[in-house]
């Protein structure tokens, strides 16, 4: 098993030879394959144009019209967070109820 001991050799500067204690991960023979490597690890981001979609949204999203972040995507929000009021309103009632069931019974 090799150790990586590149983030320990602040630590080792006194004790000689980090090579004897250990091997790097990695060891590429030619270049070719230290670029590839290089490559590989790079990120995958491409320049270009925002879809159109993704503006449309920002726009909507970061309008200033008052409303809170859960209420900007449109109606169907609206209704989405009333309909869990109304249900954590219910739970909470039912869950009252039936301690109340208990201790006066």
């Amino acid at each position: 098993m090799q150790r990586n001991c590149f983030s320990l050799r602040p630590f080792l500067r006194g004790v000689g030879e980090v090579g004897a204690f250990c091997k790097p991960v990695r060891q590429f023979r030619n270049s070719a394959a230290l670029e590839y490597a290089a490559a590989a690890a790079a990120p995958k981001t491409r320049p270009g144009k925002v879809p159109p979609k993704m503006v449309k949204l920002r726009k909507q999203f970061q309008a200033d019209n008052d409303l809170p972040i859960f209420l900007k995507g449109g109606g169907m929000d609206n209704i989405l967070y009333r309909l869990t009021w109304v249900l954590c309103f219910l739970g909470i009632g039912g869950d009252v109820w039936l301690w109340l069931g208990y201790i006066i019974a």
